[in-house]
């Protein structure tokens, strides 16, 4: 324990002072901030190469040990999930500390007035959301690992359970990673109005602060049957009642592909992928093939947000939903192929790109 405490300092250190070089780099690259420069991936690296490491160091081992010796019903497939608390917390704190170094680089690059306490906090509240989906995942795969010999015939239960703690996990997303308050009167009214002018069956059910990362968007989340909408108070702020219509239009469009439950399963079916490939063949065959079919599946879902925005075009025009894209822009806007072809959700410039086409 002194040993991997001593080695997660080292990489908290490491994390902190790359950190601060790295937004050096950037805001002497690009001080005009019209793109992140990666941000998110360095941030994404030292949260993953930190858990990595402290799995590697033994660490859900003597974790696992010391929870048996407490007691025997820590034992076993419990105790060998809550093991992987003090790595998953590890690669948060990791993260945050790392966000704290390159934080004020961004910020000046950027020109935004949130404080560093209000963006970690954000921050901290969003990844511990996600390990709470991570800890949900884990629990059939320790499972199935400590079994001698698992049957074949779990493997299909193994997905439908994925399935079901993914899309838990995403109709509650919002309100477990965002801070909601509840809309006033003006709000209401403009966004009931917006939402009626676009046709949203979905209940308006509060704002969230976003004034200080000047990010304009609608966020959807729950059941199918009982949709919840939520806008960012600068949404509200910057964008006029035709752009905001456009981005009701295009909330209720991905509410009627059923974006949320085409996303659970594409998460579903890659962590099912992991589990699957892992307990039955070998960790090198599901490296390999969940390096193939991820892009595959991501390429399919990204298929249905460009087809959302496309119906919503149709619906109030293109020019004022690439308006509202274009104001509600964030740090990972301006993506290269790359990036976003690892990723689910297509960049702004590719998604104005296609309104452009189709307005021409």
């Amino acid at each position: 324990m002194i040993a991997a405490a001593a080695l997660w300092l080292g990489l908290l250190g490491a994390g902190y002072a790359g950190a601060r070089l790295y937004g050096r780099y950037t805001l002497r690259r690009r001080p005009d901030g019209r793109r992140s420069l990666g941000t998110y991936r360095l941030l994404a690296v030292v949260g993953f190469g930190t858990g990595i490491v402290l799995a590697l160091s033994g660490l859900p081992e003597a974790t696992e040990n010391t929870l048996s010796s407490v007691h025997p019903a820590l034992a076993g497939g419990t105790g060998a999930t809550l093991a992987w608390l003090p790595v998953l917390g590890g690669a948060i704190v990791a993260t945050l500390v790392a966000y704290l170094g390159v934080f004020p680089y961004a910020r000046e690059r950027r020109d935004l007035e949130i404080s560093a306490a209000t963006a970690v906090g954000r921050l901290a509240k969003y990844l511990v959301a996600i390990t709470m989906l991570c800890l949900g995942a884990l629990v059939p795969l320790v499972a199935l690992v400590s079994a001698s010999d698992p049957d074949p015939v779990l493997i299909p239960l193994s997905f439908v359970v994925l399935i079901a703690v993914v899309y838990a996990w995403l109709q509650y997303g919002i309100r477990l990673s965002q801070t909601v308050t509840e809309t006033t009167a003006e709000q209401r009214q403009r966004l009931e109005n917006a939402a009626d002018r676009a046709g949203l069956t979905a209940t308006v059910a509060g704002v969230i602060p976003a004034r200080e990362t000047e990010v304009a968007r609608l966020y959807l989340d729950g059941p199918f049957w009982n949709r919840r909408v939520y806008a960012t108070d600068y949404a509200l702020d910057a964008l006029d009642d035709e752009a905001l219509t456009a981005l009701c239009a295009r909330a209720d469009a991905g509410d009627e592909l059923r974006l949320l439950e085409r996303r659970s399963l594409v998460l579903a079916l890659l962590f099912g992928l992991v589990v699957t490939l892992t307990v039955w063949t070998s960790l090198l065959l599901m490296v390999g093939s969940v390096a193939i079919t991820a892009p595959l599946l991501l390429r399919y879902y990204r298929r249905f947000e460009f087809t959302a925005d496309r119906r919503a075009a149709r619906a109030v025009g293109a020019a004022p939903l690439a308006s509202a894209i274009e104001t509600g822009s964030d740090l990972s806007d301006d993506r290269g192929r790359l990036s976003e072809w690892l990723s689910s959700t297509p960049s702004r410039a590719r998604r104005l790109e296609r309104l452009e086409q189709l307005d021409s």
